[in-house]
C-alpha cells in the first residue's frame, strides 16, 4: 500500500468555502515538479505547485520509508499492516 495515497490534508477553498483533500502523494508530486525545475512563475499558472508548501519535503518521504519498513516487518511474521479509521 502506498501510504501517501491514503493520508490527506483537508484544506478550505477560499473561492467556494468548501473543503477538499490533498493526498500526501499529490503533495510529494508537486514538490518533485518544483525540484525538477518547472518553469512556472506563479502557483496560479499550475495549481498542483500550490501543494508543494503544505508539508516539509522530507516528511512525506520519511513517512513512506517508515511505512515500508513496518510492512516489511509485518510480512516477516506472515502478517500485514492494516489501518483502523474512526
Amino acid at each position: 500500500m502506498n501510504i501517501l495515497d491514503v493520508i490527506a490534508i483537508e484544506v478550505p477553498c477560499e473561492a467556494c468555502g468548501g473543503r477538499y483533500e490533498i493526498t500526501l502523494n499529490q503533495i510529494a508530486l508537486s514538490q518533485q515538479i518544483m525540484h525538477e525545475g518547472c518553469p512556472v512563475r506563479a502557483e496560479t499558472e499550475c495549481p498542483p505547485l500550490f501543494y508543494a508548501g503544505f508539508v516539509d519535503g522530507d516528511l512525506a518521504q520519511d513517512l513512506q520509508r517508515v511505512w515500508s519498513r513496518l510492512e516489511k516487518e509485518a510480512h516477516g511474521v506472515n502478517g500485514k499492516v492494516i489501518l483502523h479509521c474512526p
